[in-house]
């Protein structure tokens, strides 16, 4: 399993200008907050990132969706997939199976329903 270290870590190296942004965040911060870091991944795939970035960014996510502990999970659902916007229609479209499918599970989920946990 995979942490948010490794997480934060592959996709600096996925996207070079993610290592700018995550050493920015650090002297913002004086540590690495993975979940407000991957709201700024979130942004920055918006509005900066080049498209072969964006592509090795939404990849290693995708990895670290399958491969990640709780809290590797946590961080992305929480903190990039809640991000994203209904206009993010290519990120959305971009997304690997894993991240998808949770994208819908938490876009449908409604409180109180009978099926869904508490």
């Amino acid at each position: 399993m995979t942490g948010t270290d490794d997480l934060v870590r592959d996709l600096a190296t996925a996207a070079p200008g993610l290592e700018a942004l995550r050493r920015e965040h650090v002297a913002d911060y004086h540590a690495l907050l993975p979940q407000v870091f991957l709201g700024d991944v979130t942004r920055w795939l918006r509005t900066t990132a080049p498209a072969p970035a964006a592509a090795s960014v939404l990849a290693v996510l995708e990895r670290h969706w399958t491969s990640g502990d709780e809290a590797v999970r946590n961080a992305i659902a929480a903190s990039f997939l809640e991000n994203l916007e209904p206009e993010d229609a290519a990120l959305r479209a971009a997304l690997g199976p894993g991240l998808r499918a949770e994208l819908r599970a938490s876009e449908s989920w409604t409180p109180g329903h009978p099926d869904q946990p508490t």
